[in-house]
């Protein structure tokens, strides 16, 4: 009988054991450490390269100007602002400078792993230093979709980023009076997420296009014939400007529509405690 106990025993610690290793090894790399300082309202403005990314060789996060909802945007592939909620003010309007790095034996991995190990460390970082709580939602509403022009496509597909090239983000600036969109080796799917954020409202691609597009295009809204004058900002004229633009100029039309969006819904978030 006392043998029957020990092997049960023996049984049971070595099924803790194995379970104890499966869950360290499913928790993945952490950061073993992590800096994070306010920035002070009154800092001086920074100057980006266009080609800057916090995301550095060796598992590394170096960032001297970021803020949560960027940091929560690049932890968990959020694709547009716009499918986040929840938000208190101070996570979009206080800037962060954060320094993070793993421990020394953090494997070299090729850049597009090296990021995505990088995105599940943000993950723990912003649960441990920002109490973060989250979930998603699928909810059906209305959308824009993203289609080609009855007229066909009006831009050619070009060869893809050739690494250490990366696929390009689409630049977009509107307003009543007009606009500039510019792309270089961007994806419809990269358009759509550009438009989603300028819009305010989830657009989907239905293009069914996969390939690469390099374009530059510039749009003016004609004068308005009462003589009013154009209104300032983007609003439902900028709007339809750029609506008509995406068709003459790229060949491209938004419809309305219902469909899924996923959004992610903070439940928590505090301050981090300076360090």
């Amino acid at each position: 009988m006392s043998k029957f106990r020990c092997t049960g025993a023996i049984r049971a610690a070595t099924l803790a054991l194995l379970l104890g290793l499966t869950n360290l090894l499913a928790d993945g790399p952490v950061f073993e450490v992590v800096s994070i300082r306010e920035v002070p309202r009154n800092a001086p403005p920074l100057m980006r390269e266009q080609n800057f990314t916090p995301v550095r060789p060796g598992g590394q996060f170096v960032d001297s100007r970021t803020n949560l909802l960027w940091m929560l945007q690049f932890a968990y592939h959020i694709p547009s602002s716009v499918q986040l909620t929840g938000l208190p003010d101070w996570a979009k309007e206080q800037s962060f400078s954060v320094f993070a790095k793993p421990s020394e034996d953090f494997p070299q991995l090729p850049p597009e792993e090296n990021v995505e190990q990088v995105r599940a460390m943000m993950r723990e970082m912003l649960a441990s230093r920002f109490h973060l709580k989250l979930h998603t939602e699928t909810r059906q509403q209305k959308v824009l979709k993203l289609q080609v022009a009855h007229g066909g496509l009006k831009i050619k597909a070009v060869d893809p980023p050739a690494p250490p090239q990366k696929e390009g983000l689409p630049g977009l600036a509107a307003g009543n009076s007009g606009g500039h969109m510019v792309g270089n080796k961007v994806t419809m799917a990269r358009i759509a997420v550009t438009l989603t954020t300028m819009l305010k409202s989830p657009v989907v691609d239905e293009t069914g296009l996969t390939g690469y597009y390099t374009f530059d295009v510039k749009w003016r809204a004609p004068e308005p014939v009462d003589g009013q004058g154009i209104s300032a900002g983007f609003g439902p004229d900028g709007a339809s400007e750029l609506m008509n633009a995406l068709e003459d100029l790229l060949g491209l039309r938004l419809t309305s529509g219902t469909g899924p969006a996923t959004y992610w819904v903070i439940d928590h978030a505090e301050r981090p405690t300076p360090n």
